[in-house]
């Protein structure tokens, strides 16, 4: 694209303004629909933007500059994006993780069942 025209979007400011059309015009769809719902937000938007049309008109421009060198490489190819991988959240070494550490010490099972052994077997020796 060539470039936005300031000439353009302070004529489309003054007469479509109240209806969003200069912000359509600079890539903000999103404030120009708003602007289309609300009549320029009361017109108290529509105002405000007399005094930032300079600068959205600058930042289009900027975007439109700027968006191909960001979306190629050092040699002029187009990037692609992938999704990464999933990250894996391992236990550290020696430790058990999930529902394995309940069993510990509930006295079901074999954790349980060996501690009491070993306190029998303890008190029969002394």
């Amino acid at each position: 694209m060539a470039g936005r025209s300031y000439t353009t979007a302070w004529l489309l400011w003054a007469f479509f303004g109240w209806m969003g059309a200069h912000r359509f015009y600079v890539g903000h769809p999103a404030t120009g629909l708003a602007y289309l719902l609300t009549v320029g937000m009361c017109c108290v938007g529509w105002l405000c933007d007399a005094f930032s049309l300079v600068a959205l008109v600058d930042d289009a421009n900027a975007r439109d500059v700027l968006q191909p060198l960001l979306e190629t490489d050092s040699d002029g190819r187009r990037l692609t994006y992938s999704r990464p991988p999933p990250v894996v959240f391992a236990s550290p070494p020696g430790m058990r993780g999930g529902r394995d550490d309940l069993d510990d010490g509930s006295g079901g099972g074999g954790g349980g069942g060996g501690g009491g052994g070993g306190d029998g077997g303890g008190g029969g020796g002394g």
